[in-house]
């Protein structure tokens, strides 16, 4: 515990936490179940039949995940900033104890027990992937834009390192570009950045080799399409009207899993049925009460970062057993159950044992250098235990 006073003014202190939307923790968990999906199809890829080209859109999750933690984030900075006496601080207080206690746990985990993600990392690293390099990249969490280590230790880590750059961002936007610019910029800038960057990157700079094409996709100019729609979601700030409106979208995400599209095409036009379903869910649209509060989808949305980070580990060891080995749909329905079932148990022990004293330890230290919440006319300094928020409240 962070004992102490500081030798700053003392400034008084008051409890108080945003809301949180239980629905939304329903889209996080609609988000991991599909990336779960669809890892156990490509951990052994096989051809399978005609649904399972819905499997392949399940990496698609990855962005929901994005346009949900940008709805949300906004929402929160909008109730706290004005009452944070250090609002970016306490942020980015909240954001590292929020990710790194886990992420730097699945470090030491992958490291002492596997040997990488060699498949997305050049040749001449391969069987030195835990390099000093390496490692010091991952615990600063700039390997999102290095092409060497981008996704090279965990196997799924390159979205943290995007969800860290917009974390990183984020006070500068919401201060000085969220009140100036519309909801429609936000969207052209982030159209803009998927579509130029890996264009940038490849013909106005140099020829980069076949293992650094996933970091022109991955890096976050290419995702921040994703990150723009959820702060335009704000500006808009606009209810829906239309009966319907769930099944538009259900028709839009059923033509768009039909087809087979390249990853930077995939990740244009999934923005919009993705962008139409956190809408509806943020406005609680009856027509998607079904699914959006639904408990058990909500129960694992709150753990879907525990499930993200452990789930490929958990993936890899079941899918090396020989029942689960097969290249066939057999051997993924197998697979998929086994470590989805193991990777709910360990999520729920790291939610409980990792995340959760992660996020209490980030409020302590909010509370001991005195960046968080103030309140007229208090005049002590509260203890630990009144600092702490809502319990899940990052």
């Amino acid at each position: 515990m962070i004992g102490g006073t500081s030798g700053r003014q003392q400034n008084s202190w008051a409890v108080s936490s945003p809301p949180r939307y239980a629905r939304l923790d329903a889209l996080r968990g609609i988000a991991i179940l599909s990336v779960m999906i669809f890892h156990a199809a490509i951990i052994r890829p096989f051809h399978g039949p005609w649904w399972m080209r819905f499997v392949g859109q399940g990496d698609q999750g990855v962005g929901l995940f994005y346009m949900v933690s940008a709805l949300t984030l906004v929402l929160s900075w909008q109730y706290r900033h004005h009452k944070d006496a250090e609002p970016a601080k306490a942020f980015w207080t909240r954001r590292f104890f929020r990710i790194a206690p886990l992420f730097y746990l699945m470090l030491l985990v992958t490291g002492l027990l596997t040997t990488g993600n060699p498949t997305v990392v050049p040749t001449a690293m391969q069987g030195h992937i835990f390099s000093w390099a390496n490692l010091l990249a991952h615990v600063t969490f700039v390997f999102g834009w290095l092409p060497w280590f981008q996704n090279s230790w965990i196997g799924v880590e390159w979205s943290i390192g995007v969800e860290m750059t917009f974390y990183a961002l984020f006070p500068f936007i919401m201060r000085r570009v969220f009140p100036k610019i519309s909801a429609w910029t936000f969207l052209v800038w982030g159209l803009l950045g998927a579509e130029l960057w890996p264009i940038i990157l490849q013909h106005l700079w140099f020829t980069w080799p076949q293992w650094a094409h996933s970091f022109l996709l991955w890096s976050f100019p290419s995702q921040a399409i994703w990150f723009s729609a959820g702060l335009a979601m704000v500006k808009f700030d606009h209810a829906p009207s239309l009966r319907g409106w769930s099944i538009l979208w259900l028709m839009w995400a059923l033509f768009l899993g039909w087809h087979e599209w390249s990853f930077q095409m995939a990740n244009l036009l999934w923005v919009i049925p993705n962008y139409l379903l956190v809408w509806l869910t943020w406005k609680d649209y009856s027509g998607l009460s079904w699914l959006v509060h639904n408990k058990v989808l909500q129960y694992i949305g709150t753990r879907s970062y525990s499930l993200y980070l452990t789930h490929w580990f958990i993936l890899g060891k079941v899918s090396d057993w020989s029942w689960a080995n097969m290249h066939t749909l057999q051997g993924f329905v197998l697979r998929l159950f086994v470590a989805g079932a193991l990777s709910m148990a360990v999520s729920e022990l790291s939610f409980r044992y990792v995340e959760k004293p992660g996020i209490y330890w980030g409020k302590q230290l909010i509370a001991h250098w005195q960046w968080g919440y103030k309140k007229t006319g208090q005049t002590s300094r509260p203890s630990a235990k009144q600092v702490v928020y809502n319990k899940e409240q990052a």
